[in-house]
Parts: structure tokens; sequence; C-alpha cells
């Protein structure tokens, strides 16, 4: 091959895989804990519950491991080390979503966070195209000498920049938040249209005997001509939905103690609203606790929504404020932190915000 088109194709490659996985580490980088929520559905998929606890971590390791992959081939440093180590993670991530493609099933790969959503077919598929250019980096790049205060340097770098964003974010909640509830999104008319969305879609079907044809047929609900008919037997009722798609919000509901949904309720508050998050009720002490009563002060009691995923009873005796509970995986998707603020002003998100952050 000639030397000029061999270069010019081996830095093509290097840049597409590079780009690709720059993508994939930064999108999982500036939201740690969304990442940690694919990892831990294939922690549940393959049976390694006992994992779940370092789910976060691995969320970590990964996104910096994908960022300084495609940091490093970009810059063209350890070329050949850098192109075998990204043929065997495309070689062992291919498997993993073939198999989450068909015996294991996981909806969403996860693997551009919740940015861009890939099936695993699409996902194994992408996997396929990329791993035979990783190769060919490796196999047709020739052995050459970098500086070691370059290699050092770039490779210091590669590491401590996709780990000190994905620190941010975990501290200071995602610098880009991809999921439905971010800032500015009107909350209660969201929900308000999904769930007419939702009653709307589902039907009362009335079904009849014709007793003179023998024929059995249906009416809708709202039907008065199949009463009126005396040939018409009636002979059971059925429900139908006429449509399985949910919208982003379906799953954001808050129940009291006794089960009673009052999501609309709540959401009906007028004016500004703060809802306290408590993803993890042990996490309520020391500068945790002191935001709490920091947001206590700040807004009178009935402008103050405490929801928590478990422990609704532990979170409302320490409290003394009532509490309600919401999805584990919902909350999460609420609101990043441990403990955490989204405020409400008639029913709009104006800010999300960490407890910590709270004086």
């Amino acid at each position: 091959m000639n030397p000029k088109l061999k270069h010019i194709l081996l830095t093509a490659a290097r840049w597409v895989l590079g780009s690709v996985f720059v993508a994939s580490g930064v999108f999982k980088s500036v939201d740690p804990v969304g990442t940690s929520v694919f990892v831990e559905k294939y922690l549940v998929t393959y049976g390694l519950d006992v994992l779940l606890p370092a789910a976060l971590a691995m969320a970590i390791v990964l996104a910096v491991v994908e960022m300084a992959l495609g940091m490093l081939l970009i810059a063209d440093v350890l070329r050949r080390q850098v192109a075998l180590v990204t043929s065997c993670f495309l070689a062992v991530f291919t498997i993993i979503t073939l198999l989450s493609a068909t015996v294991l099933p996981i909806d969403d790969c996860g693997c551009f966070g919740d940015a861009i959503k890939l099936t695993p077919w699409q996902t194994f598929f992408k996997n396929v195209v990329l791993l035979p250019v990783a190769v060919a980096v490796w196999w047709y790049s020739e052995r050459r000498v970098s500086s070691r205060r370059m290699v050092a340097i770039v490779s210091a770098l590669a590491v401590i920049i996709p780990l000190a964003v994905n620190l941010y974010s975990l501290r200071y909640l995602p610098i880009v938040d991809f999921l439905p509830y971010k800032e500015g999104v009107n909350l209660r008319e969201e929900i308000t249209q999904e769930r007419e969305r939702a009653a709307a879609s589902v039907k009362s079907i009335l079904i009849f005997n014709n007793t003179v044809t023998g024929e059995v047929v249906e009416y809708q609900s709202d039907a008065t001509e199949c009463w009126l008919n005396p040939d018409l037997e009636y002979l059971d009722a059925r429900t139908v939905t006429t449509t399985s798609e949910t919208g982003d919000f379906a799953d954001f509901a808050t129940f009291d103690s006794e089960g009673v949904d009052h999501t609309l309720e709540l959401l009906n508050l007028k004016g500004r609203v703060a809802w306290l998050c408590i993803n993890d009720a042990s996490a309520l002490e020391g500068r945790r606790r002191e935001g709490v009563d920091a947001l206590f002060e700040a807004y009178p009691s009935d402008a103050i929504i405490v929801v928590t995923s478990s422990d609704a009873d532990r979170v409302a005796q320490t409290l003394n404020h009532r509490a309600y509970t919401i999805d584990a995986m919902t909350l999460r998707s609420f609101i990043r932190a441990k403990v955490g603020v989204v405020v409400l002003n008639d029913g709009v998100i104006e800010a999300k915000l960490d407890i910590r952050d709270i004086r």
C-alpha cells in the first residue's frame, strides 16, 4: 500500500475510534450516577448482585477508561498499545452486547449514557464495525518511540481530565442533564398530560350475544344502541389499551403510607415549592443534615415536600415532617444526589441542588 495513503487511513481510523470513545466517555462522565444505573442493570441481569455496592465505582472507572483511550488515540500516544487495549475492550463488549440482545436481554445498553439511546443490537453492530478498525490500527501501525515525558504528560492528562469530570459531576450534580427532569420543564403540565393520555388510551368494551344470529358483537362502553336492541344479550366487559407506548414521566408518582397517590395534588401547589429528595436515608447526617435544617429555615413547612424511595416512616420521624414514597429509579432520575432539593415554581423545575450546597 502507498505509504501516504496508509498514513491517511490509519489517521482517519484513529480519529474515528478516538472520537467515539471520547464521546462515550464524556456522556458517561457528566452523569456518573446515571451511568451506575446502567451498570446495575447489567449486574442484576448477569446475576452479579453482590457487586451492586460497587456499581458507582465501576461506572466511573468505565467512563475514565473510555475517555482516556479516546484521548490517547487522538493524541497518537502509545498507538499500538492503546489500539491493542481498545481492540480487547471492543471484543469483550461485543460479546456482552450480543448476549444483551439475545439470551440476557437489556433494553438500553447505556454506552452513550442517557444522551443517545441505543438498543443492544445497535450497539452490537457498532462494535462489529469498530472492532476491525481498532485491530487494523494495531496491526498496521509501526512501532515508534515517543518521548517519555510526552507519554507521561499525555497519559496523566488522559486519566486526570475524565476523573475530574466524574468527581465534579458526582459532587455538584450532572454537568448536563439528559433526562426529562431538567430545569425549565413544566413538571405539572407534563405529568398531567401524561396521565390524560394514559387514561384516554384505556377503553372499556361491552360484549353482547345476538340471540337471533348467535353472533358475538362488541360495543364501546358509551354506546346506547346495544342496550335498546332486544336481540342483544349482555355477556361481559373488558378493558383494552389502545397504545403500549409510555412517556418520559409515566413512572413519576408519589404515595402516602396508605398507598394513596398524591402526585397531582402536590404538583398543583402554587408558588415556589421545595421537593426534598432523599435517595439514601442513612445520609441524613453531617453537612447534609445541616443543609436540611437550612432548607426548613428558608421555606415554610407546607412549602416543603419530602419524598424518599424507602424508609418513609423513618424519614418522617427524623424530620418531623410528612414523607411520601416514590420509585427508587424515578427518584434517582429526578435528582442524582443522595439528598437533594428540586425547586418547583408553579410546577416548573426552577433549580436542582445538592443539599450540602444549601446554606
